[in-house]
């Protein structure tokens, strides 16, 4: 069954759906979507909110933090300190010496090299800023959904014709996870559109844990959409994402003191707005 939650925030719509997952018999779901209009904005309560959950993480795992799964997304901290392109460079030197063996990686190491045909490596990620750049510049916006990265054929999905459907990045690779059934990439497919002047992005999940990752995946991606639309030079416009599998983990100390986490934090935007209205 689909549950749709439209927040304003990041940690509104984690909260919404993780909530949503503790109420449930199992714990778990198919088709939670989070549509975040501003998914960029962060309150001093948000802040708080990530601190405690990174504190709940490190009693399990002590190196975990929420931060560490927005980096396997985007690695905001090298791109604040080298730019665009050079970050590229540092990134994949970095996940040479670091990446234990018998991995597969990261998302962004994926968004940002892939190999073609001839066994030569391009950056996906950057193809797609240089094709907004090129409508921004040469086509007057005329193209809405044309930039996809497709997780199907790279090689169409990235040709200059501008004639797909749409942007978007590819996460699944087919010859690496096709005979795997656990510990491939949970993120699926990460597709921009170009609506109205805005980047929004959409991520679709095959699976979400949304203990120990939901919260830092949903701020990794934040940061992935606003890279791209600044370096684009267009605004960012809303989040959406969709985990057709969702399941409230053990990550936070398992579904009593995640429940017990979760009491501490705000309500539900959307309460406060009622109640506003009511009074």
């Amino acid at each position: 069954m689909t549950e749709v939650f439209q927040r304003s925030r990041v940690v509104q719509a984690w909260l919404a759906g993780i909530r949503y997952l503790e109420s449930q018999k199992k714990h778990d779901a198919t088709n939670i979507i989070l549509e975040i209009t501003s998914p960029q904005a962060a309150t001093s309560e948000d802040r708080q909110v990530v601190n405690a959950v990174s504190h709940a993480l490190q009693q399990r795992k002590a190196k975990r933090t929420v931060m560490t799964a927005a980096g396997t997304i985007f690695p905001q901290t090298i791109y604040k300190r080298y730019g665009r392109p050079d970050w590229y460079a540092h990134y994949k030197s970095i996940m040479a010496r670091g990446m234990a063996p018998n991995t597969w990686g990261t998302y962004a190491l994926r968004m940002i090299e892939r190999k073609d045909e001839s066994g030569a490596t391009f950056n996906p990620l950057d193809k797609i800023i240089e094709k907004l750049i090129a409508i921004r510049t040469k086509y007057l916006n005329k193209y809405v959904a044309a930039y996809e990265l497709g997780v199907c054929d790279l090689a169409v999905d990235l040709a200059d014709d501008l004639n797909g459907l749409g942007f978007d990045l590819p996460t699944y690779d087919p010859s690496i996870d096709r005979h795997k059934y656990y510990g491939s990439a949970c993120l699926s497919h990460v597709t921009f559109k170009l609506m109205h002047g805005k980047i929004d992005l959409t991520a679709i999940y095959r699976s979400h844990h949304y203990a120990e990752r939901a919260l830092g995946n949903l701020i990794g991606l934040a940061q992935l959409q606003q890279y791209v639309a600044t370096e684009a030079g267009y605004e960012t416009g809303t989040l959406t994402c969709i985990s057709t599998y969702a399941k409230l983990d053990d990550g936070l100390g398992g579904i009593r003191a995640a429940s017990n986490l979760l009491e501490t934090f705000p309500i539900d935007e959307t309460l406060i707005k009622e109640t506003a209205a009511v009074i």
